[in-house]
């Protein structure tokens, strides 16, 4: 790792954009390959995969807290990003090379995947935004390239399965590629101290009570718990629905290329609006995507063929340009310094942890019950309501800000 001061604007963000391009691969690979990946087993019903994800959300749940607190007082927040994403090298690696025969094996190689898998992200969105002011560009033009990424391990797939027969667990080993390539450029972002490095043990806990003290961040939690819990069914039985034989019937390969089109919009948006996503109150951002989490769960519920389902590109770029764009600034922005990791994590515990545990037992009862495309239904019916009632809670927090703006600590 190099300090600050020996990286010159211009390598500072070649080196961010490079993190993000190349880990955003196994964070896409993961997240929508996992459901096609367990359900292969014969041992495993739509409940039982539904479930373990959930477990492992719930493990996630309990990692994101406990990274959090760790990079806060860590020396630096680099090394707990090496450490994580060795972790999920690993995890991924003892996942597809056993011949997991039962549950008993499958499922706490899955638990200790989960114990790092979200971590990275959030190392990497905390030291990030924490040096991005010495790229000279935004944030958001930084964070476009893990859009990039994803597309682009969406697209690895798909020409990959233009030369062999795809199979869940090949997926899994361009995911590990994704991640091991990810490591060079980590080992040169700045040197990013913990905010409370040194920090009593009580002081430790006091960052929690902080953070979850702050009504701007409850708001915030909630209408993520909610717009995730939704998002997170859809996407837990999206790539079900478009390969197998019960849904459309579209192949494991062609999906890669289906979700690299999608994500390449989804880039292309968060581009070329970035000035609109800054210059929009961040209300507005949160209300926008929460209806546009709405359409596309709704898209995937009513699209009879491949070609409606495109649509679905549409929302996922409404839904994921401004809200990466402007969430973890925003985060940073209302919460003291010291805590700043803590913040990023708590939000992340929700996103990556809370509701995909939700989301996940959710989805998976439906599907068990009433099949995979009520999945979606459902899904849409939650994003919808939580949008229309969060619609007027963010007007009410839009009007109070105008009497108590925000005034975030300085570095």
């Amino acid at each position: 790792m190099i300090r600050k001061k020996d990286l010159s604007p211009s390598a500072t963000r070649l080196i961010m954009q490079s993190v993000y391009l190349l880990y955003w691969g196994t964070n896409f690979i993961t997240g929508q390959y996992s459901a096609v990946f367990l359900r292969g087993f014969p041992f495993l019903s739509d409940f039982l995969v539904g479930m373990t994800i959930s477990c492992g959300s719930l493990i996630s749940t309990a990692a994101q807290m406990f990274w959090g607190n760790i990079a806060d007082h860590a020396k630096t927040k680099n090394r707990i990003l090496i450490i994580t994403i060795m972790g999920v090298i690993t995890g991924l690696f003892l996942l597809i090379t056993p011949n997991h025969s039962s549950l008993l094996t499958l499922f706490p190689t899955t638990l200790f995947l989960y114990f790092f898998l979200t971590i990275p992200g959030v190392m990497v969105d905390t030291i990030i935004v924490e040096n991005v002011q010495m790229t000279g560009v935004p944030f958001g033009r930084i964070r476009v390239f893990a859009s990039a990424g994803a597309a682009a391990g969406a697209l690895m797939i798909f020409l990959l399965s233009l030369r062999i027969t795809i199979v869940p667990s090949s997926t899994f080993q361009v995911a590990i590629a994704c991640a091991g390539l990810a490591l060079f450029p980590v080992m040169f972002l700045p040197e990013t101290k913990g905010h409370a490095y040194k920090q009593k043990k009580d002081k430790a806990k006091a960052n929690y009570k902080i953070v979850l003290k702050n009504p701007r961040m409850i708001l915030l939690l909630c209408f993520l718990l909610l717009i995730f819990t939704g998002t997170q069914a859809t996407n837990l039985f999206l790539s079900v629905h478009y390969s197998s034989a019960e849904g459309l019937n579209a192949g494991l390969g062609s999906y890669g290329l289906f979700f690299a089109f999608c994500i390449g919009c989804e880039a292309l948006v968060m581009t070329l609006g970035n000035r609109l996503w800054q210059s929009m109150n961040i209300y507005h951002v949160f209300t926008l995507t929460g209806f546009a989490a709405f359409g596309r769960s709704f898209i995937v519920y009513l699209a009879p063929n491949i070609y409606v389902l495109c649509l679905l590109a549409i929302f996922q770029a409404l839904l994921f340009a401004p809200l990466w764009t402007r969430l973890s600034p925003y985060v940073n922005s209302i919460v003291p310094k010291e805590a700043r990791a803590t913040g990023q994590a708590i939000w992340n515990v929700i996103v990556a942890g809370v509701a995909p545990m939700i989301g996940s037992a959710l989805g998976g009862t439906i599907a068990e019950i009433f099949g995979v495309r009520n999945v979606f239904g459902v899904a849409s019916a939650i994003c919808l309501v939580s949008s229309v009632v969060f619609f007027f809670l963010f007007n009410r927090q839009k009007r109070y800000d105008l009497l108590h703006p925000i005034i975030p600590d300085e570095d």
